[in-house]
């Protein structure tokens, strides 16, 4: 019964939300395909995603959009390891206090995107805070030879903002499991003198797996979706799908409605395609790491 009452709480909200998303996605899917269009005749066709398809814009649009969220997130979760690794040598030898040292970690996520977009901007633009600084101590001679880091066609700006917002996340994620592990195997560790390195590398880093993992995809789905950053500090091109969808949108007219439809259902299921991924491979991690917390 107590299971019952679980959904039976979330239910009204799972339904608005599921029906609105669930509708605006049925419609986009249907118009992608010729049927219901706002102008002109309405007929099932294939016509739009093979216009698409043939596009070398898209194929740009979707190597940057691909390369900019794997490059992004795989380096968060690296610099995330690195970070959880401090915060558990913290908690053995108390160098700050825990909960001080883990807002300082977590305060990125305070910090809107579009506010970050601009953050970034301000800072590492080739006359922004960083160059002025440079210059002003002679590193560099002038604001030139300071490297272009934002709206470049690399996407070296966007990949800077959205490593400084997700790392945070992905720490978050796996700090309740850091503890579990200490709480339940540490003293064991201590008995066997197993060194706190090894410790880290062979037990907490394997448990913590699932949750790093699904934050990366959580992440990685997230990045290759999300619109504010690349706009900010993307190029005329390559631009990201997301940021080539909303330009469609406002600068196209009705009857290039489809074609946007086309390339919100791409993305839609290459993220949806990501999640299924990210289910068996957590199924897959949790079942293999079940025995250790038993």
């Amino acid at each position: 019964m107590e299971k019952i009452k679980k959904y039976l709480y979330i239910a009204p909200t799972l339904l608005f939300i599921g029906g609105f998303f669930l509708y605006g996605f049925f419609q986009g899917f249907l118009q992608s395909f010729g049927l219901y269009r706002i102008v002109g005749e309405s007929s099932f066709t294939l016509e739009y995603y093979m216009e698409t398809v043939r596009s070398r814009s898209f194929w740009d649009s979707l190597l940057f959009t691909s390369k900019m969220a794997v490059v992004s997130s795989t380096v968060s979760l690296i610099i995330s390891v690195i970070i959880i690794y401090i915060i558990y040598l913290n908690m053995e030898r108390k160098f700050v206090q825990e909960e001080r040292f883990q807002k300082i970690v977590e305060s990125p996520l305070l910090v809107p995107y579009l506010i970050a977009s601009y953050l970034i901007l301000i800072l590492f633009m080739q006359s922004g805070s960083i160059s002025k600084l440079l210059v002003a101590l002679g590193v560099i001679e002038g604001y030139s030879s300071f490297p272009i880091l934002t709206n470049d066609r690399g996407g070296v700006g966007i990949m800077i903002a959205y490593i400084w917002k997700t790392t945070p996340f992905i720490v978050m994620m796996a700090i309740p499991v850091l503890k579990r592990v200490k709480s339940k195997w540490d003293s064991l560790a201590h008995i066997f003198n197993v060194g706190r390195t090894r410790f880290f590398m062979e037990v907490a880093l394997p448990l913590m797996g699932p949750s790093l993992l699904m934050s990366f995809f959580i992440v990685l789905a997230y990045i290759f979706t999300a619109f504010e950053v690349p706009y900010i500090l993307g190029v005329t091109y390559p631009k990201a799908l997301a940021v080539g969808a909303y330009e469609i949108y406002s600068r196209g007219s009705l009857a290039d409605r489809p074609s946007l439809m086309v390339i919100n259902m791409i993305i839609s299921f290459i993220s949806l395609g990501s999640g299924v991924l990210v289910y068996f491979i957590n199924k897959f991690f949790v079942g293999k790491n079940k025995g250790a917390w038993e």
